[in-house]
């Protein structure tokens, strides 16, 4: 398909300005969407605009546009933020993007979210912002509720909060159907990947020899061909983040209240109040004998220290799974754990039995190499983090933090 002039020249602008990016610029798939009133992107690496705004953009910001969609698809945010809520995902991915590119000048269509914007820092995860964005939220759910369908009516606008599944991983009503389920357009995941690493080929070599690159790119590139996992602030952010999603699920409780709050009348009439939860987690330790009780521990100790900087002060159930539960208590601190078994392995197993707690586990947390089957859905109500030694295979209905040795 022919681009309208004005995509071609952005598309041959950003080549030109950032010739690294000049693969991922000519990969994306055009889409025209006559009434769109803007331009995006999905996971797809398909590219929508409305022919007749494009000539109302300046030509240097349907460029920025451009740049942008391709830092939410290089950055792979589908896939890091898809089992979140997509309003808040779309923000958060765009801070982490947007204060590089203001750094560098680029230009916006309109005013672009940044970190100051929501009040966080410069330099964080997206899942860091998601976070804080969740325990900005309003404590009305029907106020929630209400801000996603009003922002699900409003067209696209890159940079500001509205970009597409290219940020979120969950289709917008604009987009086409998923690839390969009515739609022969767009890129697979493998496709997109193989992009990714060309594009992280491309700086290397490009700040190497022909001229500057970005800090950001640079080290999105070393990440990108030798990653060095810091496992541990992975793993906190998904524990923050898991538990930001929890305590934000507040509601009214007839719970009897401290003596301090106020109560009516000689009969003592209780009136609902909010009360906001607090996180209770269960984690499945795989003790099948193939993981180091040095590296077990080690996790074990990460998840204890994060979980009494969120204050929480209850304690955490631990169960030893090999393929039955050796162990299942909570505990306070880690010495407290009896690792035992060294049998087969199945942490379906301890999903179950973690599901069985009373009462009943928000957050569980698997620690596995993966050699394992897994239940074709999480436990109901829980939010699950599988801590994946080794490059086996985890459930896509799981956050996954990979430790290679």
């Amino acid at each position: 398909m022919i681009l309208p002039l004005e995509l071609q020249a952005a598309r041959i602008r950003l080549a030109k300005e950032r010739p690294y990016l000049a693969s991922a610029a000519w990969a994306l798939q055009p889409v025209p969407k006559p009434g769109l009133k803007s331009m995006a992107v999905d996971m797809y690496w398909r590219l929508y605009y409305d022919p007749d705004v494009l000539s109302g953009w300046p030509a240097e910001v349907l460029a920025g546009a451009l740049y942008h969609e391709v830092c939410h698809l290089l950055r792979n945010h589908a896939e890091r933020l898809k089992h979140f809520n997509p309003r808040l995902s779309n923000i958060a991915a765009d801070a982490e993007i947007n204060d590089d590119l203001i750094r560098e000048g680029v230009e916006f269509p309109a005013q672009p979210v940044t970190p100051e914007f929501i009040g966080q820092p410069e330099n964080l995860l997206a899942e860091e912002y998601y976070a804080a964005l969740e325990n900005q939220e309003s404590s009305s759910a029907d106020q929630t509720k209400n801000k996603a369908q009003s922002d699900l009516k409003e067209p696209p606008l890159p940079g500001s909060g509205r970009c597409g599944s290219c940020a979120t991983g969950q289709m917008a009503s604009w987009e086409d159907k998923p690839l390969g389920k009515g739609s022969s357009s767009g890129l697979s995941l493998t496709e997109g990947e193989l992009i990714r690493r060309d594009v992280a080929r491309q700086i290397r070599e490009h700040s190497k020899g022909q001229g500057c690159v970005p800090g950001h790119w640079a080290r999105w590139a070393e990440e990108k061909l030798y990653p060095k996992v810091d496992w541990r602030k992975k793993l906190a952010a998904a524990i923050r983040f898991a538990a930001a999603d929890i305590t934000g699920s507040v509601d009214y409780s007839y719970r009897r209240p401290s003596r301090r709050q106020g109560q009516v009348g000689k009969g003592k009439v209780i009136f609902p109040s909010l009360r906001c939860p607090v996180p209770s987690v269960a984690v499945v330790a795989d003790t099948s004998g193939s993981i180091s009780e040095k590296m077990l521990a080690q996790s074990l100790a990460e998840i204890s220290g994060i979980l009494k900087s969120l204050g929480q002060r209850e304690g955490i159930h631990v169960l030893a799974v090999d393929q039955t539960v050796e162990f299942c208590r909570r505990v306070f601190r880690p010495e407290q754990i009896r690792l035992a078994g060294g049998g087969g392995t199945d942490m379906g197993v301890g999903l179950e039995a973690a599901a069985r707690i009373k009462p009943s586990r928000q957050l569980g947390i698997v620690i596995t190499d993966g050699q394992t089957s897994w239940p074709d859905h999480p436990p109901r109500g829980m939010n699950v983090i599988v801590v994946l030694f080794g490059d086996a295979a985890a459930p896509d209905w799981a956050n996954v933090i990979q430790i290679r040795a």
